[in-house]
């Protein structure tokens, strides 16, 4: 009994070991066997058959912010109708907040210190004397002017009466040249007044032209500020319909998060991809019938109305048989009908209105 096992055990064993060559010589035949030729595409039915990606149309608009920001206010919802400019959500902006107070403050103070120098410029007088009639000069010192003017006509008046005396000696000679050069020491003070006039309301004058320009400039730092918070509103760039905007208040936006805010036209075209060879077999107003590429349900029909003049690589794949990514792809927009309901992005297959039916399936090209 025990002989007669081992000799089904040895049967056995030579029969893997037979197996086991025998498949692994076919797997070596088959794999040194030259490839067999594909079949001859039909030139003149070719190509009836297009992959392509759902867009907006005109393609859509992405929104991000230009610094990394939280969230605090949020405008919209996703889904809705967005019209330009309008606000969608708002970004922390507290410190742009008191900035902004302060260049506010600061247009302000110079204002206020503007109106009290334009309040002294108003009680303005001219300058009595010649070469002085067309000159202008602060109040005050006009009427300092006038009083030492008033003073010097009664020293010059009290001369004229002691000159004719200082002649025939009735009045002394001392007492009339203590007179002259106190006349000569009031027309100095007078030149000295004026000159001290026309510096101040000169410097007055200056100084209101600086604060003129301190509040242009606190202006301009007003208006920077404004645009500097403006920015942290997040707005719509155009008129459309709002496709993603998966944001949430509390959480940080970054520039790099643009493609959480989609917005673009409620029409939806299809950028298709043609393969380099077949270019030219398509042309614009081609009409195709547009199916889901997964469950080969219809979504609507469309037209070329536009194809590029570039071939690239394809950036996707699809599950069909015949698939070539060896091969450069151009660019072709198909408007389409009846896919309001689509999501972006979607991969679908077009065909081409005229195409077999048997050439819609997923294993023919």
């Amino acid at each position: 009994m025990k002989k007669v096992r081992a000799i089904v055990g040895g049967l056995m064993l030579i029969l893997v070991v037979v197996i086991g060559i025998s498949y692994i010589q076919i797997s070596l035949r088959k794999a040194s066997a030259p490839p067999a030729p594909s079949r001859t595409p039909s030139l003149d039915a070719a190509p009836v058959r297009l992959y392509g990606l759902v867009e907006a149309l005109d393609r859509e608009v992405f929104v991000g912010p230009q610094q990394a920001r939280r969230i605090e206010r949020i405008f919209v919802q996703e889904g809705q109708e967005v019209s330009a400019d309008q606000a969608l959500c708002e970004l922390e902006q507290e410190v742009e907040q008191q900035a902004l107070d302060v260049a506010i403050s600061r247009v302000k103070e110079f204002e206020g210190r503007l109106d009290l120098v334009l309040d002294e410029l108003k009680s303005e007088m001219p300058l009595s004397g010649e070469g002085f009639a067309e000159k202008r000069a602060l109040q005050v010192a006009v009427l300092q002017v006038r009083e030492l003017e008033g003073q010097l006509n009664l020293v010059l008046d009290e001369l004229k009466r002691k000159e004719p005396l200082a002649r025939i000696g009735a009045a002394s000679e001392e007492e009339y040249t203590q007179k002259c050069l106190e006349a000569e020491l009031v027309r100095t003070q007078i030149a000295t007044a004026k000159s001290r006039a026309l510096l101040e309301y000169s410097q007055k004058s200056l100084e209101a032209a600086l604060l003129r320009r301190q509040i242009d400039t606190a202006q301009a730092e007003v208006e920077l500020k404004k645009r500097e918070l403006n920015t942290l509103t997040l707005r719509s760039p155009i008129q459309g319909h709002l496709y993603k905007f998966d944001v949430r208040i509390g959480e940080h936006l970054t520039p790099q998060d643009y493609q959480r805010i989609v917005i673009g036209k409620p029409l939806k075209q299809v950028r298709i991809f043609v393969e380099s060879f077949w270019l030219d077999r398509v042309r614009k107003g081609d009409g195709f019938q547009v199916h889901d590429a997964e469950t080969i349900r219809n979504i609507g029909f469309g037209k070329i109305v536009a194809i590029s003049e570039y071939v690239g690589a394809r950036d996707f794949r699809t599950e069909d048989s015949l698939e070539r990514l060896d091969t450069k792809y151009a660019q072709a927009i198909l408007q389409v009908e009846g896919a309001a309901t689509v999501p972006l992005g979607k991969l679908v297959l077009c065909v081409r209105e005229n195409s077999l039916d048997e050439k819609t399936s997923p294993n023919s090209k």
